[in-house]
């Protein structure tokens, strides 16, 4: 696409993704800003998501894209609400990521006055076996645009990071102690290890360190874990602003998790990172970051579709041991402080 704008001053990109497949976009996200490092860049999705990246993309301000009048903008030959017209006139370059390629949102992005419209699939066509990251790269190097993009840990605001350790601090954590974190819920049941296996690792982990457990307002998990415990103690991580979720991830020794997006945001922060893989695809939907390592239960039958998955009765992540999970953590949890 050589039609780019050369140096547009305001750029917006329209992400409503899930956390997962938002991360996993980070490296065209950061690619994106390089390009333009002099523009106002302003972020659109859900605004608890974004404020994940907003800090690192050095993002200007954060919009809903479930502010009024904007389901007009998703629909053929509506008209459009005068101040949302207004409002996406006012930018230079918008950058739509999803399946927005000839769509109604494009089409009509482009009849409020956007300047130039985007669109990025997030994620690759069936079959294809490259991972998402590095196909979103591919996209817009077709598109001209290109850099390199070496991993770096996600960067966060410095009152996130501060809440962090004060979160620590009141729950008598000393300097330099280690932490499991746990996060045994995802965004479908059957991506989830057996809640007792969980258990049984942070009862093995509660000798060696603080164990956070890690729980969201509609994954699950985390009660039927509890119920599970003989040994840990844990402490209760529950309902946190993703935001602070994130920096006191960041401030964990190792996480232990499933394949979702709170795993996703783990291995992005650069921490020692063991996820929980099963009817997904690792080679296309895995976790990327400095220390990940993936336990793959996958069935002959796996990768499968949601709806299959819905009706297996083997779950592919209980082919996954404990035992195997432990001898994983070990070498993070039993050496020295």
């Amino acid at each position: 696409m050589d039609d780019l704008p050369a140096d547009p001053k305001r750029v917006l990109i329209l992400h409503s993704g899930g956390i997962g497949d938002l991360l996993m976009a980070m490296p065209a996200l950061r690619i994106l800003r390089q390009k333009y490092p002099g523009s106002i860049l302003e972020l659109m999705g859900r605004p608890e998501r974004l404020s994940l990246v907003a800090f690192d993309l050095q993002a200007q301000s954060i919009h809903s894209v479930d502010r009024g009048g904007m389901a007009y903008f998703y629909l053929d030959g509506e008209a459009l609400p005068p101040d949302l017209s207004d409002f996406f006139a006012s930018f230079d370059l918008v950058l739509l990521f999803g399946r927005s390629l000839g769509s109604a949102l494009e089409e009509n992005l482009k009849r409020a006055g956007a300047g130039r419209v985007m669109a990025l699939p997030s994620f690759p066509p069936g079959g294809e076996g490259v991972h998402v990251s590095e196909y979103l790269l591919q996209v817009l190097k077709a598109a001209g645009i290109e850099s390199d993009s070496p991993f770096f840990p996600l960067r966060l605001p410095g009152e996130a990071l501060a809440f962090a350790r004060t979160f620590r601090k009141a729950n008598g954590l000393i300097e330099g102690e280690k932490v499991l974190a746990i996060h045994p819920g995802s965004g479908s049941p059957g991506k989830n290890w057996n809640p007792g296996n969980f258990a049984r690792v942070a009862d093995w982990a509660s000798q060696r360190a603080k164990v956070f457990l890690i729980s969201g307002p509609a994954e699950g998990g985390a009660k039927e874990v509890t119920q599970n415990f003989k040994k840990a103690n844990p402490v209760s991580v529950d309902n946190f602003p993703l935001i602070h979720l994130a920096a006191i991830l960041k401030s964990s020794t190792v996480y232990l998790g499933n394949d979702s997006g709170i795993t996703h945001l783990s291995a992005c922060l650069g921490v020692s990172t063991i996820a929980i893989f099963g009817p997904s695809n690792p080679i296309v939907w895995g976790p990327r970051g400095e220390a990940v390592k993936i336990l793959y239960g996958g069935n002959p039958c796996s990768p499968c579709s949601s709806e299959v998955r819905s009706g297996c009765s083997h779950p592919c992540p209980e082919s996954v041991e404990p035992d195997r999970v432990i001898e994983t953590l070990a070498p993070f949890l039993e050496s020295s402080l």
